[in-house]
């Protein structure tokens, strides 16, 4: 239960943080304010570095990669949002997430426990695609007019996942605190290399005038999440994980939405239904 607890946390802080990157990005651009990101999140745990940082055994390579494939997300998601709107991108990055975490489950890849696929998990699928297609109803929006966006917002739950179990394995291995540390090691390097490749593009000189503190918060609120998600990872199934924190997110961000004046009832249509699927899944586990 507590670890269940950890998760909607971190879907919390995982609307938090989105907020305050959207509003970088959209100051900055997508790859200076990932450069920004990454690095405001590696300032945070610099001073632990040398202690709670340090890796108590000698990871795999493959277990470094989670910050490289967190740049994909970012960029899967980007041009997601621009192609088939917050919604869709919402919806179709969920359905990447459930389909991938199944599959990991299924088949423990990248040593998760292995959690058959059965009936039940089947109906609490079926019954979150309902949600989503009502979040898609509802909020007016198509997918349609983007094939490109689509199949990248879709992926990007592909890639979310992946980062997941990626971090959660070197955690293991390694420690939390070095995981944690390692995935901003590596996201900062990878976005910079992108950065600079891409001719360091900025839509506005650092630092911009009029703007509060609060939009830089986005890489501290993701090094606690990442903590959380090292944490929890190792001891949830996929699935579960990916729901839970997927029903954290959405709820806290329609509060959010709410707080600035807006509301869709769309997303809490398709967010009930999500979480009755989620129940359906967790009844499912409890059977296995």
């Amino acid at each position: 239960m507590l670890y269940s607890v950890f998760a909607a946390v971190y879907g919390c802080l995982l609307s938090l943080m989105n907020t305050c990157n959207a509003h970088l990005s959209a100051l900055y651009g997508d790859y200076s304010a990932a450069v920004m990101i990454h690095a405001v999140g590696l300032i945070v745990l610099l001073p632990l570095a040398f202690t709670w940082g340090r890796p108590r055994a000698r990871a795999k390579w493959y277990q470094l990669t989670g910050g490289l494939i967190g740049i994909l997300t970012l960029v899967f998601v980007n041009i997601g949002v621009n192609g088939v709107g917050v919604t869709g991108n919402l919806t179709l990055m969920l359905l990447g997430q459930v389909t991938a975490s199944a599959l990991v489950d299924h088949f423990a890849l990248l040593g998760a426990e292995r959690n058959p696929f059965s009936g039940m998990k089947g109906l609490a699928i079926a019954v979150m695609a309902a949600g989503c297609g009502a979040m898609l109803l509802l909020s007016g929006e198509s997918i349609g007019s983007s094939a490109l966006a689509a199949a990248l917002s879709f992926l990007s739950g592909w890639t979310m996942v992946l980062a997941r179990m990626a971090n959660a394995s070197l955690a293991v291995r390694s420690g939390v605190g070095f995981s944690t540390l390692m995935n901003y090691v590596t996201g900062l390097a990878g976005s910079l290399l992108v950065f600079a490749l891409l001719g360091f593009p900025m839509a506005a000189a650092f630092p911009a005038q009029g703007q509060s503190i609060v939009i830089y918060l986005g890489g501290a609120l993701g090094a606690a999440g990442i903590f959380l998600c090292n944490v929890v990872t190792p001891r949830l199934p996929a699935l579960q994980m990916s729901l839970i924190v997927f029903v954290g997110q959405i709820f806290s961000g329609m509060l959010i939405d709410a707080l600035g004046g807006r509301f869709s009832a769309g997303t809490l249509v398709g967010g009930l239904l999500v979480a009755a699927g989620m129940l359906l899944n967790a009844r499912a586990d409890r059977r296995a």
